[in-house]
């Protein structure tokens, strides 16, 4: 009979927020760095910008999220639900992020 082999992958919650934030935080940057050419500014109702701008808001993202990460992994064990809610957290900061700069590129 052929033994069934099954790769069981052992992870902790903080461990997926952190992939799915990281994704994010990957599709901000290369939005931010590669859709805006240098010396552009965006001008539009409500978003004035250019690439310097959207990198420094990127980078302030990547901070928060890596804050909430860190606050989820640190929750861990004392209490659950707040650790799922920092880890949730570390997904929405950076998709409100990237919708709205996007809605700012795609617009210009």
């Amino acid at each position: 009979m052929a033994e069934e082999t099954r790769f069981k992958i052992k992870m902790l919650p903080y461990a997926f927020y952190g992939i799915f934030s990281l994704c994010l935080l990957t599709a901000i940057f290369l939005l931010a760095f590669f859709s805006v050419p240098e010396g552009a500014f965006i001008i539009l109702q409500g978003a004035i910008g250019d690439k310097h701008s959207l990198l420094g808001l990127s980078f302030v993202s990547l901070a928060v999220c890596g804050i909430n990460l860190a606050a989820s992994w640190g929750m861990y064990k004392k209490d659950r639900v707040a650790s799922h809610i920092l880890g949730g957290l570390a997904i929405a900061v950076p998709a409100i992020i990237l919708l709205k700069m996007a809605a700012v590129i795609f617009a210009y």
